[in-house]
């Protein structure tokens, strides 16, 4: 997997999940701010009906007290009218304080302090020294209490009645919307879990897959190593054997190579192997496998390929490969490769014994000259097959 686009996918999946968290905390505050704003507003609505209760009761003492000193004289009356009257007016104090909720039902504590000052006078004449008997202000005061509180009361029940229900509408949306974004976001997590399991696993095999091809390839050129080419041949040998196929291996070796790397370098050489070696991939079939077989030496598993036929093919790598590699400052060095082959079954029936036949005939082809292939088919080889390589 490459590593930019794995890195692109982790990061815009991250960004995702970040950016749904802050939606849906962002949403969650909101929601818990609106329950907060109504639960202030219930208790605030609790508070006004209770200090309109002791208000309308304070009143209504107010009354009872003024009519019994009325028919009685009695000044304990008198005196429990004053203390309702204070009462009274401490919780009238209480709800001209109180904010007013947005009902168009709110009523007016202007006119409530207005009548309640007329109420109150009205009883002050009741209660007053020489007027215990002024049926008139009872009166009066009984009217002011039956209509204008009354009527204030209403209107209070009123815009109590439609806050709350403004209240309750409310926190029924809220409830329905948290509960939907609630199940929204456990499915995302499903999902999410789901879909980045099988990624992971995605992942694990990919990197499994590297982690395999490195472990049987060669750092350096990108060709399989010794240790896949000592398993693959084994295998290769046994498929041919049961099918009884024909199998060639070509043992290649690079011409002077040390004297390569003493005059040029070891990057030099390392570049002399990559190239090389790429030429060579451009030049075999898609089932021929080329391996590294130490140094400057490669083993080609030839499956499906009788001797002849491995020749041929041998020839073609080694006049593809042939050419004076550049070495800097307009200098060239010539590069040819030498090449023994085996072939299966008549060279061996096992790894071992093909790769030592093939190394044999390697050493043969240096011996005779280098630049050259062993065993050769002299009809498809051209001369420059078996003449000696310029050195």
């Amino acid at each position: 997997m490459n590593t930019k686009s794995f890195k692109t996918k982790w990061a815009l999946g991250i960004l995702v999940l970040v950016a749904t968290f802050i939606a849906s905390q962002s949403i969650y505050r909101s929601s818990i701010t609106r329950l907060h704003d109504h639960l202030v507003a219930a208790a605030r609505i609790t508070e006004q009906m209770h200090a309109s209760e002791k208000f309308h009761s304070a009143m209504h003492l107010m009354l009872i007290a003024a009519a019994a000193y009325a028919g009685t004289g009695n000044d304990t009356f008198r005196t429990e009218f004053v203390r309702q009257q204070e009462v009274a007016r401490a919780f009238l104090a209480t709800l001209a304080a109180q904010p007013h909720g947005k009902s168009t039902h709110t009523p007016d504590t202007d006119d409530l302090e207005a009548n309640f000052t007329a109420y109150s006078q009205a009883l002050d004449g009741v209660v007053a020294t020489g007027n215990r008997g002024d049926g008139r202000a009872l009166a009066r005061s009984r009217e002011l209490f039956d209509t204008v509180f009354v009527h204030y009361y209403a209107g209070l029940h009123q815009r109590h009645e439609a806050d709350l229900n403004l209240a309750q509408a409310s926190a029924h949306r809220i409830q329905f919307w948290t509960s939907t974004l609630f199940y929204a976001q456990l499915g995302l997590a499903v999902l999410i879990s789901v879909f980045g399991l099988f990624y992971l696993e995605r992942i694990a095999r990919s990197f499994l897959a590297v982690a395999e091809r490195l472990a049987v390839t060669d750092g350096l050129t990108g060709v399989f190593n010794r240790r896949y080419l000592d398993t693959t041949l084994d295998e290769e040998l046994s498929r041919a054997g049961r099918h009884g196929r024909p199998l060639t291996i070509a043992m290649i070796d690079i011409d002077h190579f040390k004297r390569f790397n003493d005059a040029h370098g070891h990057q030099a050489g390392d570049r002399l192997l990559r190239d090389l070696t790429k030429l060579m991939r451009q030049n075999v079939r898609a089932e021929d496998r080329i391996a590294r077989y130490g140094g400057e030496e490669f083993v080609v598993i030839l499956p499906e390929t009788p001797l002849g036929d491995g020749v041929l093919a041998a020839e073609k790598l080694r006049q593809v490969t042939a050419d004076r590699f550049p070495v800097g400052d307009g200098r060239t060095f010539p590069v040819t490769i030498s090449i023994g082959l085996a072939a299966f079954p008549g060279d061996g029936t096992t790894g071992t014994e093909l790769i030592r036949q093939a190394d044999e005939r390697l050493y043969c082809a240096k011996a005779e000259g280098r630049n050259r292939v062993v065993p050769s088919v002299a009809p498809a080889m051209d001369t420059a097959s078996t003449a000696p390589a310029a050195s």
